[in-house]
């Protein structure tokens, strides 16, 4: 993995040129300063709850450790190292006084990875995953790999072999981290590892198919090829020459051109499109600078489409940062730029001070795609452990959707864009690809986390938690929202990636998204504004009976969200003191409640017996809006009577008690999470009223009481919790019993007054809460001025 010359080339067959992509100084490392510690990133605007969990000041103090900056070269390597190239020095173009070199770990917020908790308390360090390597030999005690879980694929032979650059490679992707010398980019991960260096001449298409097939057989997440062939070719010759050749497939064309045989280049590409069904295939582009375009291996699916869904190659520069935000200022290409494989290419900084063979403590420096391919199948790595759930080609793609391209060239060199999802849309660079691997952003939501409604997290309708999930309902209150705070929910982001919340969580953001009982934030003051209406033109002498009128509108089902639809009342006078009362609204051509009301008076006694009903075909729950999968009901209706008994006591006092039954259904509607079905309901209040408080026409009263609320009834919901490779959603099966929901209360004070010009003032102020949730209260006013003619 040199500068200035391949490593090792193998001549077998004659025409099987195999070469590791670059090499290495034969010179052990100097000591070495750690560069510049960046500040930590900004946390992302998303809610508590989900995984995985970040901390910004241990991401920060870990990032200063000697482990983790082992592996980068001290400021005169460095500046050694661009001269060899004919590079300016570190920064000698920079007008930014705070630029410095990158740290190869830290431009890709490896600190935050390493650092984050999962929900059963480990880090994110590739604990539990398997990185397959295919190189050419591996000293195996050195300290970087000594101890580790390692399956060995011999293929045949007596032993792997040994060499600087497999060792090197196996460390970039999985070293220890263990407090000497450097560490892997996913220390924990276990290491499959296999070489082209021992096979035959004539068996190499099939030894690395097998290697493969072994590896994915053992369980491997991704599989790391740093080597290339000798004689590279662009992507884009090599597509020409294809297209000329007549060839019937790409692997007759390259055993024509490479050797072998057709069968034996078929069998490799099978297994690689296998191997794609459970991990990754990244590939190190060329170091040829000269090139022009991506190698033609490394663009591999260009030629075998199949192999498109789960593969990345990988170039290799210099970067320089702002020490102090941590922007990337400049990079320097040093390999091939990713040209034709740029749809699914990546760039990370590929020089490190890495394991040598010498000895079990030896490190070299060295610079090359072959170190920077081994990084990527460390992140690789890191996301299988955090997104055990997801396929490989999802994996693949948070990388690119979330790599970094913060950089003048990057945006100066936009080649084309990539549509991941729908929203998520990411431009790429002819010459970095989709720009740098950025671990925290990979780690963390993609364009915001809904819950998922459907058969799979790609063909469900989502709802955003940012929109506020609304979890309370007529009727139905806060029992889904209670139900709800003692579970995990599975919610995905953009990508179809699986997180995890406290269904707590979501509960407090309904609260404070809705008013309890009032989908879309209405308020008991502006629907009582409407409601009033509906209380007729009572006759001044009726006295007691304007009271009990009133009463309905305050703790009735059918009166309770009005809004601002049609609405009509009659009132009939059947006799001295006996009223009947129609009144109704049609919301909309499906959505309507009718109540039909007989109020009498009979020595200063007053009652009023109502019967109502009402039904929704709209898509609304009980006459409000159902936003999201919590609420959602194709239809719904109910039918309840109500009593009203007042009578006075003392001087212009009076004294009304309300009570209400009802039963009540609601369908749910396609894709909702919860199906009600049947249900009873209830409420009851008390008014105390005064006439006579400031005018001899006023009536002022106060009221306490029980808003609509379930008595019996049973939901079943369905809790999303997990989801498998293919993103098919699995849901737990939850009975709520809706009379468990808290007791919604009403209290307020009301002030009618008829002045003598016939106009009739009215005015409203009330609290509703929730008994047990502090956060589930509301206050309305409502004022209300008409004149009768």
């Amino acid at each position: 993995m040199g500068r200035t010359r391949p490593l090792a080339c193998l001549t077998i067959l004659g025409s099987l040129l195999l070469a590791a992509c670059g090499g290495e100084d034969e010179t052990e490392t100097a000591a070495h300063t750690p560069g510049p510690a960046l500040p930590p990133a900004k946390p992302p605007p998303y809610g508590g709850g989900q995984y995985p969990t970040f901390d910004a000041q241990s991401a920060a103090l870990y990032r200063q450790g000697a482990e983790f900056t082992h592996a980068d070269p001290n400021a005169a390597q460095e500046n050694g190292l661009r001269a060899g190239f004919g590079q300016e020095a570190l920064c000698a173009g920079s007008g930014n006084p705070d630029c410095a070199s990158a740290s190869a770990y830290g431009l890709q917020n490896l600190e935050f990875a390493h650092t984050a908790k999962l929900p059963d308390g480990r880090n994110v360090t590739g604990e539990g995953t398997l990185i397959a390597i295919v190189d050419n030999g591996y000293r195996t005690t050195h300290q970087e790999l000594a101890g580790k879980e390692i399956v060995r694929f011999l293929g045949g032979a007596a032993a792997l072999g040994v060499d600087s650059h497999g060792t090197a490679v196996a460390s970039v992707a999985a070293g220890k981290a263990d407090g000497r010398g450097m560490m892997g980019v996913a220390p924990g991960a276990g290491l499959h590892l296999s070489s082209w260096a021992i096979a035959d001449d004539r068996d190499l298409p099939a030894h690395l198919a097998a290697a493969t097939a072994d590896a994915a057989a053992h369980g491997a997440v991704v599989q790391n090829n740093s080597w290339g062939w000798q004689a590279e070719k662009p992507a884009d010759a090599e597509a020409r020459d294809f297209a000329l050749s007549g060839a019937s497939d790409y692997a007759a064309y390259f055993a024509g051109r490479q050797g072998g045989s057709a069968a034996g280049w078929r069998t490799l590409f099978s297994t690689y499109d296998a191997f794609q069904k459970t991990g990754v295939l990244v590939f190190a582009n060329s170091n040829d600078a000269e090139l022009g375009d991506a190698s033609a291996w490394s663009s591999l699916p260009n030629f075998v489409p199949q192999l498109a869904e789960a593969w990345i190659a990988v170039s290799n520069a210099l970067f320089s940062v702002d020490g102090r935000t941590g922007a990337i200022l400049e990079a320097n290409l040093l390999s091939a730029p990713c040209g034709s494989a740029a749809r699914f290419c990546l760039t990370a900084d590929g020089t490190l001070v890495a394991p040598a063979r010498s000895s079990d403590t030896a490190y070299q420096l060295g610079t090359g795609t072959s170190y920077a391919a081994p990084q990527v199948s460390g992140d690789v790595a890191l996301l299988a452990q955090a997104f055990p759930n997801l396929a490989p080609a999802e994996w693949t793609s948070r990388l690119l959707a979330t790599a970094r391209r913060d950089w003048p060239d990057f945006q100066a060199s936009i080649a084309g864009e990539t549509r991941f999802a729908a929203g998520v849309r990411r431009a790429y660079s002819r010459l970095f690809g989709h720009g740098v691997p950025d671990m925290r952003a990979a780690l963390s939501p993609v364009g915001g986390l809904s819950i998922a409604s459907g058969r799979t997290v790609f063909d469900g309708e989502g709802t955003p938690l940012a929109e506020g999930l609304v979890g309370n309902g007529p009727i139905i209150g806060n029992a889904v929202a209670r139900a709800l705070a003692g579970r995990t929910v599975m919610v995905v982001d953009a990508l179809g990636a699986d997180f995890y919340v406290s269904g707590a969580v979501m509960s407090r953001a309904n609260s404070k998204r809705a008013h309890p009982g009032m989908p879309g934030g209405a308020r008991p003051g502006q629907r009582l504004d409407q409601a009033f209406a509906f209380t007729g033109s009572l006759p001044a002498e009726a006295g007691p009976l304007a009271e009990t009128g009133i009463a309905k509108l305050l703790f009735s089902q059918a009166f309770a969200g009005l809004g601002a639809a049609p609405a009509f009342s009659r009132l009939m006078a059947l006799g001295p003191d006996d009223y009947l009362q129609f009144s109704g609204a049609m919301e909309r051509s499906d959505a309507m409640r009718f109540a039909a009301a007989r109020l009498t008076a009979h020595a200063g006694f007053s009652s009023e017996l109502t019967f109502s009903a009402g039904h929704d075909g709209s898509g609304g729950l009980f006459g409000s809006p159902t936003p999201g999968p919590l609420m959602a009901a194709e239809d719904s209706g109910y039918m309840a009577t109500s009593l009203t008994l007042g009578a006075p006591f003392g001087a212009d006092w009076s004294l009304a008690g309300f009570a209400e039954l009802g039963v009540g259904y609601a369908r749910a509607a396609p894709g909702a999470l919860v199906d009600y079905g049947a249900l009873s309901y209830g409420s009851a209040g008390v008014i105390v009223g005064k006439q006579a408080i400031a005018a001899p026409g006023d009536r002022a009263s106060v009221y306490a009481g029980i808003r609509p609320a379930a008595l019996a009834g049973k939901a079943q919901f369905l809790l999303p919790v997990g989801r498998d490779e293919k993103g098919v959603i699995s849901y737990e099966v939850l009975d709520i019993d809706l009379a468990r929901a808290d007791l919604p209360l009403r209290f307020g004070l009301s002030y009618a007054n008829r002045t003598s010009n016939d106009f009739d003032l009215r005015i409203n102020a009330n609290a509703d809460l929730l008994l047990g949730d502090p956060q589930g209260y509301g206050l309305g006013l409502a004022v209300g001025l008409r004149k009768s003619f």
